[in-house]
Parts: structure tokens; C-alpha cells; sequence
């Protein structure tokens, strides 16, 4: 028989959703969290703040979780990179307009928008996760990912574009709509370029 959970009192309510689904897997499984943290591999109160603390929890401590209740690792992960956005967004104070979707994409304000929601709601992954997940030596160096995710820098061109979507985890099917952004972006800012290096009417002769 399991012990009565704490009250879940978080204002996050992609956090709220994950720590009601990690409750319902050990429902499920009838254990209590010292009989989890044997099969997690970490502490059972470990296991028993993820599923019910104000803040989200480390993604190796919910896939622990979800490994110990055999439940699905991918829900698991989905669930808690929902949770880490929103925490994000919350901790903005909100954002009053959403990022734009790819085909709304025009310049490089847009694209630096886009680039930091596509890197929240892959959970916000350190600097040497991305660079891991980017692929090869020097796809994505770190400091080039802190510049993108702080809007100092756009990729420079299209592989290391592509890197920064592997390293966000964007689905491959979904990197053409991206890609076609990425360009109209670029196109945008030359020709905003070329235009103050044009002389004026006034300036010919």
C-alpha cells in the first residue's frame, strides 16, 4: 500500500501534468518509493520530490522514475521538456507574443525568436549537450550555441543551421519549413545591407 502523496501546489502546469503522470505510473505499480529507488537507482526521496516539488526535476531523475514503474521513457522525456518550457516562460514573466512559426519568419528578429523557443522547448540542454547532440568536431561549438540561444549570433551558414536543429532535437521532417526561414532571414538582412551601402537621390549626380 502506497503512502498518501503531498499535495501538488506548483503554478506550473506542464510540471503539474508531469508529476500527476509519475504518480499515476506508481499507482500502477503498487510500490512505494523506497521499493522505486532500488529499481531507479537513486533516492526514494529523490524520486518522491520529482513528483511533487515547485521546481522540475533533473530529465535523469524522471527517466529513472519512469525505467523503476517500466513506463515509457519517451512520455517521460516529452513530458518533462513541457514542463522545463514552461518553467522558462514563467520565469520571462510570460511572453505577451509567441514565437513565430517558420513560414512566418522574415528577418533575423523573427529567426533569434524562434532559435531560443525551438532551444526551450527541447528543455533548455547545456551548452555540451548540444554540442554532443550537434554531431560532428566543430558543427556546433559551444560558445557559437551560447551566442544563438542569447541572440548574439545567427548560424552562418546552412550545416551549422542544421547542427543548432539536431541539437534541439527538431524532427528532420520538419528541417525544410526551418531551412526555408533560415534563407529568407538571410536574404532579408543582405539586402537591408546593401540598402545603407546604396547612395541616396539626393547623393547622385
Amino acid at each position: 500500500m502506497c503512502r498518501p502523496e503531498k499535495p501538488i501546489t506548483t503554478s506550473n502546469s506542464a510540471l503539474r501534468e508531469l508529476q500527476e503522470w509519475l504518480r499515476d505510473q506508481r499507482d500502477r505499480t503498487g510500490q512505494g518509493y523506497r521499493a522505486l529507488s532500488v529499481r531507479a537507482g537513486c533516492h526514494a526521496t529523490t524520486l518522491q520530490r520529482a513528483a511533487s516539488g515547485e521546481t522540475v526535476p533533473k530529465l535523469q531523475t524522471v527517466l529513472n522514475y519512469a525505467r523503476a514503474c517500466d513506463a515509457s521513457p519517451d512520455e517521460a522525456r516529452h513530458l518533462w521538456k513541457r514542463a522545463r518550457y514552461e518553467a522558462s516562460r514563467l520565469a520571462r514573466g510570460g511572453r505577451s507574443q509567441p514565437a513565430p512559426r517558420p513560414e512566418f519568419i522574415r528577418d533575423f528578429v523573427d529567426l533569434g525568436a524562434a532559435l531560443v523557443d525551438l532551444y526551450e522547448k527541447a528543455g533548455s540542454p547545456a551548452l555540451r549537450t548540444m554540442e554532443q547532440r550537434a554531431g560532428g568536431y566543430g558543427a556546433l561549438p559551444r560558445s557559437t550555441a551560447h551566442r544563438i540561444v542569447n541572440k548574439q549570433a545567427m548560424p552562418h551558414n546552412l550545416p551549422q543551421f542544421q547542427a543548432y536543429l539536431r541539437a534541439c532535437e527538431v524532427p528532420e521532417a520538419d528541417w525544410p519549413r526551418w531551412e526555408t526561414a533560415w534563407t529568407r532571414a538571410w536574404r532579408h538582412e543582405k539586402q537591408d545591407d546593401f540598402a545603407s551601402l546604396a547612395p541616396s537621390a539626393s547623393g547622385r549626380r
